[in-house]
């Protein structure tokens, strides 16, 4: 049976004399380099230790902003708006984008307590007012969520709240 050599090792083991043997030595000595410094320097990868309380009083609301265009067009937004309750002893927060085909692997990292994204917008005609905005709101509500957990002291995180839907307001 032949056993397959990765083609790097063919390349440096066939080079003939000693500039050969030099090079392959140099390789070895910055692999290993490199790996010595990268295992005392590496960060703590070691998953944080979760606190038995979630983060409460999520609100959500909606915000229209609307300015007059020319020859009676308008153009305007709807901000929709994530609120939540201060975590005791909370150093920041993360929230987590939450999507039809399932959670982000990244994390979105605030210092404040409120998250502030545009969820619907267009340009028309002044009378016919925010046209389409419920039709936009309601699609980002059920393609699109966030959750949030909070940042705390000693590699420790919250759970994570419930999932909130973009596009629609809450009461508290």
């Amino acid at each position: 049976m032949v056993k397959a050599t990765p083609d790097w090792q063919q390349i440096h083991l066939s080079e003939a004399g000693s500039q050969g043997r030099l090079r392959f030595a140099l390789l070895a000595i910055c692999v290993l380099a490199g790996l010595l410094t990268a295992c005392s320097s590496a960060p703590s990868t070691a998953a944080p230790q979760v606190a038995p309380r979630t983060v409460s009083g999520l609100v959500s609301t909606l915000e229209d902003e609307v300015r007059d265009l020319p020859d009676g067009q308008i153009a305007w937004s709807t901000y929709w708006k994530l609120c939540w309750d201060e975590y005791p002893g909370a150093q920041g927060y993360e929230m987590q984008t939450m999507t039809s085909e399932g959670r982000s692997p990244k994390l979105r990292r605030l210092s404040g307590r409120c998250f502030r994204l545009q969820a619907a917008a267009g340009e028309n005609p002044k009378t016919a007012g925010l046209m389409n905005r419920e039709l936009q709101l309601k699609l980002q509500e059920g393609q699109l969520g966030y959750r949030v957990r909070a940042v705390l002291a000693d590699n420790r995180v919250s759970e994570w709240s419930v999932s909130m839907p973009v596009g629609k307001a809450t009461a508290k």
